[in-house]
């Protein structure tokens, strides 16, 4: 959870919604502008003026948690190890930052959740349509994935939710996953899903051949969430549909500076019959 109560308020859903896709246009911003006048990028994000599309945003954030701030720091002043502390990202933030109740820096803090909303939300739902796309467009995997998740969802509770443990139990769906998000390898044209399950190189694993989530000790520290998240969506798609193509064949995906955006193709979602 990013913000507990205030995550359901609809400005905050709104502003949740719009600041990636406000702040990812610029990504499609000629890069030949970018050559004639250097630091074009920077200079717009590091503005206060109308063309910052981050400004908004912030202060949309800023608004929403400032009573909560003061709350939360009140709070543990008056009750201590007592105090039930909230289980979101603005209280990991305070924490982190040891905030000083009489200084409080609010754009610092709507800033630090903006880049954690730009970091995890578009690229996680960017996997999953990429995997979905994939899917749609090769129906000829879908039975072995089908069969696959059946048998993984049968150590769902009777409310039909998984433990998390069973995500170890999907490893076609986990090389599928890998091979969707890939960009390198050996024969980098050609979609091999079931490459990777016996190469010990489950989707969250870094490589020099699969460097999605960068590399090193700068390597994304939430891609593990992030693959459990794309795991856990195609599981219940493919349990609960058949997905599909009019032609068979998708359109390729669109690549804007180092991003790889969904196909512009449409699919058709048809609900399994019940057996």
């Amino acid at each position: 959870m990013f913000l507990l109560e205030e995550s359901k308020n609809e400005e905050v859903v709104t502003t949740f919604a719009e600041f990636t896709s406000d702040l990812s246009a610029l990504i499609k911003i000629p890069p030949f502008l970018n050559f004639f006048y250097p630091g074009l990028l920077n200079r717009i994000l590091v503005s206060s003026g109308l063309y910052n599309p981050a400004i908004k945003h912030r202060n949309i954030l800023i608004k929403y948690i400032k009573n909560q701030v003061c709350n939360r720091l009140q709070g543990k002043a008056k009750y201590g190890d007592s105090w039930k502390r909230p289980d979101d990202l603005l209280q990991d933030i305070i924490e982190q930052e040891n905030i000083d109740f009489n200084n409080v820096n609010y754009p610092s803090l709507a800033d630090k959740m903006l880049l954690f909303l730009f970091a995890s939300i578009h690229t996680t739902s960017n996997g999953c349509a990429n995997a979905l796309m994939d899917l749609a467009s090769r129906p000829q995997y879908m039975q072995e994935l089908y069969e696959e998740q059946l048998e993984v969802h049968k150590e769902a509770d009777e409310n039909g939710v998984l433990p998390f443990e069973a995500l170890d139990n999907m490893k076609k769906l986990d090389s599928f996953i890998r091979e969707t998000l890939r960009l390198t390898g050996p024969n980098p044209k050609s979609f091999e899903p079931f490459r990777h399950i016996d190469k010990n190189a489950p989707a969250s694993k870094i490589s020099k051949n699969f460097v999605l989530f960068g590399a090193g000790k700068h390597a994304c520290p939430g891609r593990y969430f992030a693959i459990s998240e794309i795991k856990f969506f195609m599981h219940n798609i493919i349990l609960k549909y058949n997905i599909r193509t009019e032609s068979g064949k998708i359109e390729g995906r669109k690549l804007y500076g180092p991003t790889a955006y969904p196909s512009p193709s449409g699919i058709i979602i048809e609900k399994r019959k019940a057996k």
